[in-house]
């Protein structure tokens, strides 16, 4: 049991770090590339975020569920809380997403654009929401980078 206790802590720190990685990555350098795009911004962002989600649901899932599994396995003096609280930004992510980027999303997605010459490309509103995306981004990166320091420094307590 001890040793199912130590890789699931070990697996959701890990996770922890993979997530905001890939958030940090995403945030600050795909989102760049995308914004140089002079006329397909619109679609490079919803195709880039569908592959964002893809890998980043299943690292939120990974490390919060194996954070409270082992909290729930392990015996009474085992039950420490940081375990809770490096879990709890990973809900906080999720709940900054639900409430602030799916309207900056939709802003990004509903935009009217056209490369025909009958339109006119709406660049300004598509490169002004995948900035706002970014600096949410950025947060919500943060919050999780949070989550992964707390499981560091719980970890180096368990084992020092």
């Amino acid at each position: 049991m001890n040793r199912l206790l130590v890789a699931l802590k070990i697996g959701g720190t890990a996770s922890l770090g993979i997530l905001t990685g890939v958030h940090l990555n995403f945030s600050l350098e795909t989102l760049r590339a995308i914004t140089a795009l002079p006329s397909a911004a619109q679609k490079a962002f919803t195709i880039a975020l569908g592959l964002l989600r893809s890998t980043v649901r299943t690292l939120e899932i990974a490390a919060t569920a194996s954070l409270a599994t082992a909290w729930l396995l392990a015996p009474k003096h085992g039950k420490h809380p940081y375990l809770w609280f490096a879990s709890v930004p990973v809900v906080l992510s999720v709940g900054i997403e639900r409430l602030r980027l799916a309207g900056v999303e939709y802003g990004i997605m509903s935009t009217p654009t056209s490369t025909s010459n009958e339109v006119e490309v709406n660049g300004e509103v598509v490169r002004k929401g995948v900035d706002d995306w970014r600096r949410w981004g950025l947060i919500r990166g943060g919050i999780i980078g949070s989550g992964f320091l707390l499981a560091l420094v719980g970890l180096y307590g368990d084992f020092a």
